[in-house]
């Protein structure tokens, strides 16, 4: 893929909304670059790392906005003015990475697909909240809290709402409410993934693959 300031090797699902980006950062870390990743809109949720060297798991959202990221390998609440993604959009044909060390990276690109897949956002209301809107009944959702400290939350249909794993931890899987049931329209959380007052950001997919020939992607 040709799209970018530098070249990237793209593998995409334009139907899911899914594409993994290799590259490799030529420039330093206060540079900017351009990369494209083959997908039919502009990346919703993009999770970078780098596979030479050592760096977090960078994760842009766009309800976040371009001067934030939070680090799939943390709980910590999200750091603002950052130059992760050069203060930039993604574009319908290319992301943006700038204060990444030089070096080969990995980026996986997401955008919502109606009726398949939703990213987006919620405020929490600390008691019982029905997140609708989704146009679908996921199957799976991950779920960070972006203004404050807390663990990201992976839930599925297979194990059942409730259980919950931390894919920035260790832990086993633990079986409560937090994620009451997967709805028609969406989800619904009770407990810790609904504090009130504060911002969730989540990926919700359904368990239905949209053919492409040659390739297939459940996320």
């Amino acid at each position: 893929n040709l799209d970018g300031t530098i070249g990237s090797i793209v593998n995409a699902n334009t139907a899911n909304g899914f594409s993994i980006v290799k590259f490799n950062k030529t420039t330093n870390s206060s540079t900017a670059s351009t990369f494209g990743h083959g997908l039919s809109a502009a990346p919703e949720m993009i999770i970078l790392k780098r596979t030479d060297g050592t760096e977090d798991w960078y994760v842009y959202h766009t309800s976040m906005g371009n001067a934030a990221r939070v680090q799939l390998n943390s709980s910590d609440a999200k750091t603002t003015g950052t130059n992760v993604w050069g203060q930039t959009n993604p574009s319908a044909t290319v992301f943006t990475v700038e204060s990444f060390n030089a070096g080969n990276a990995i980026a996986y690109c997401w955008h919502s697909v109606s009726g398949y897949s939703k990213i987006s956002s919620y405020t929490g209301n600390g008691g019982t909240l029905g997140v609708t809107g989704l146009g679908f009944q996921p199957d799976w959702v991950i779920i960070k809290e972006s203004d404050g400290a807390d663990s990201w939350q992976i839930y599925d249909s297979v194990r059942g709402a409730g259980k919950v794993l931390y894919p920035n931890g260790t832990n086993a899987e633990y079986a409560g409410s937090e994620l009451a049931s997967f709805d028609s329209d969406g989800f619904t959380v009770t407990g810790n993934p609904n504090e009130n007052g504060k911002t969730y950001i989540y990926y919700a997919v359904r368990h239905v693959l949209q053919p492409q020939a040659g390739f297939m992607s459940f996320l």
